[in-house]
């Protein structure tokens, strides 16, 4: 300690200053750097919660001393710690859903409710019941739910419900089939709710089902391009069993009627009848008359004994009447938007690549033989209709090599080995400074030593000289000082001992040695 504080005494103010602003940058330095390397690896605990969720999950964290960070709406606490620390907060029930639902008819009490009351509070419980369950799904970050019920009237009629669902998706824009579950979850959910009447709105990207519009009258659009992929996959795995992967290329058009058709046949075959009513009528008719028939004044009177002989008459008559119809036949088709009006095919197959003795790679177009079969398996494989207007286009071309870019990657050195870069780059800087501290700033403070008598002038050294041989109480002439006995006492001792014997001349040998030392001179080096 006596050495470094000669040490300090014997630097100039600038070199002082100097010195303790290196000192405090080193240690600011190695400070950091310590606190850098030290410092956990902080990783996702939650993020997109509602203010309320993670103040909860903020005080929890604060009551259990779990250090944590902010960013935005996430929070980030320590990697070792992040999933034990999931577990337990779902034990406590955090992050809590802050949709009510059902709970809220609790706090109703039977007096001073009214039914208007309990009305509005039930629609409330029921769109928190619906918000959770669509919540429950994972690619759902918000959901609200909002149910109209008109209020029924003694003289209105064909009222109907109608509801709204607002969503919010973590990954990208919502999809259609998802929307089609939303609608039917919130319709079966509500009494006498039609799914048309539920409208489903991404807050990202607006409407995605529109009210008041059915299944059958949306457009198919999106039904198409997944009838279009499906036909593509299954055309593209069945020729690339043959040719190899990734030297078939397919594309699928499907075009569809997009208008609903209602017709109505009826077919007469007049060579056909078909008897539809028949009628039958017999009749009798009996008469008696004379032997002649012929009409006189005899026939006329009254029956007598001596009339002459009377003669008898009988008449049958029958009647038949059918009635018929031709044969006739009623047909009803309708056929509703979505059928497939048009199916278009388009296949590129690869050349045979062969490859020569020099190593060359070659194209051999492929047969028309080994392109019809390919045409077979493709219109079987999409129910190919000629009748329909159904095209099949198959050609076979060279596919060109793509170039070869970048460099071929290599295991490295280290790639055996679990190491964090991060972590070793820290340590590594962290042990420069402190061994450029040690060698530059430590070990010169603890080894500088005091000026040595050879660097003060002559008519010094012999003044100084001079006064420790009164000192000592001997004279020694030039060369007897010269040739002293060995061990020569130490400088250092014999300039304390000149110091504390003449304080007065020595700081003022001292002065003017440190006045009249040049710019160019050096501190002394051990």
């Amino acid at each position: 300690m006596k050495q470094l504080l000669n040490s300090w005494n014997l630097l100039t103010p600038q070199k002082q200053l100097v010195l303790v602003l290196a000192v405090l940058a080193t240690v600011v330095t190695v400070f950091g750097l310590a606190r850098l390397a030290t410092r956990p690896q902080l990783a996702l605990l939650y993020s997109g919660l509602s203010a309320t969720a993670s103040g909860e999950i903020v005080t929890s964290l604060e009551q259990k001393g779990v250090p944590y960070e902010i960013r935005g709406d996430s929070i980030y606490i320590d990697s070792a710690q992040r999933d034990q620390l999931r577990l337990v907060l779902a034990g406590e029930g955090l992050p809590a859903n802050s949709v009510a639902g059902y709970e809220l008819l609790d706090g109703l009490s039977g007096f001073g409710t009214t039914a208007q009351m309990f009305d509005a509070t039930y629609w409330r419980a029921k769109e928190g019941e619906l918000a959770r369950t669509i919540l429950s799904s994972g690619r759902i970050n918000m959901a609200r739910v909002h149910i109209a019920n008109p209020v029924s009237r003694p003289f209105e009629r064909n009222v109907s419900p109608s509801a709204s669902v607002t969503v919010s998706s973590g990954d990208g824009m919502l999809g259609r089939t998802q929307a089609e579950a939303i609608r039917y979850l919130v319709a079966a959910a509500v009494s006498g709710l039609a799914p048309e009447m539920v409208t489903v709105i991404d807050s990202d990207y607006g409407v995605i089902l529109q009210p008041g519009q059915s299944d059958a009258a949306q457009p198919a659009a999106t039904g198409l391009d997944e009838r279009a992929e499906a036909l593509r996959k299954n055309v593209e795995r069945l020729l690339s069993a043959r040719v190899g992967q990734g030297n078939v290329i397919v594309e699928v058009m499907v075009e569809a009627r997009n208008e609903t058709e209602t017709v109505r046949e009826r077919i007469l075959d007049p060579e056909q009848r078909v008897a539809i009513s028949s009628e039958s009528e017999s009749s009798t008719e009996n008469s008696n008359g004379g032997g002649t028939g012929a009409v006189t004044v005899a026939s006329n009177l009254p029956d007598t004994a001596d009339s002459t002989a009377k003669g008898s008459r009988s008449a049958e008559k029958n009647r038949e009447r059918t009635n018929y119809d031709g044969s006739e036949i009623l047909r009803e088709r309708t056929r509703l938007s979505g059928d497939i009006a048009r199916l278009s095919v388009a296949v590129l197959v690869n050349d045979i690549p062969v490859t020569g003795d020099n190593g060359t790679t070659t194209y051999t177009p492929r047969s028309a033989g080994e392109l019809d079969a390919f045409r077979a398996l493709v219109e079987s494989a999409v129910g190919f209709q000629a009748e329909r207007g159904d095209v099949v286009t198959i050609e076979s071309m060279e596919f060109p090599a793509p170039p070869r870019q970048g460099t071929t990657a290599t295991a490295g050195l280290l790639s055996g080995f679990a190491l964090n870069v991060a972590q070793l780059v820290q340590m590594t800087i962290l042990g420069v400074v402190a061994l450029l501290l040690g060698l530059f700033v430590i070990r010169p403070i603890l080894k500088n030593p005091a000026p040595e008598l050879a660097q003060i002038s002559a008519h010094e050294q012999q003044a100084l000289q001079a006064d420790s041989n009164v000192l000592t109480g001997s004279t020694l002439s030039e060369g007897e000082v010269t040739t002293a006995a060995t061990p020569a006492p130490d400088p250092v001792e014999i300039l304390r001992e000149t110091i504390s014997g003449r304080a007065e001349e020595s700081s003022h040998l001292l002065r003017n040695w440190i006045e009249s030392e040049s710019p160019t001179e050096k501190e002394p080096v051990t």
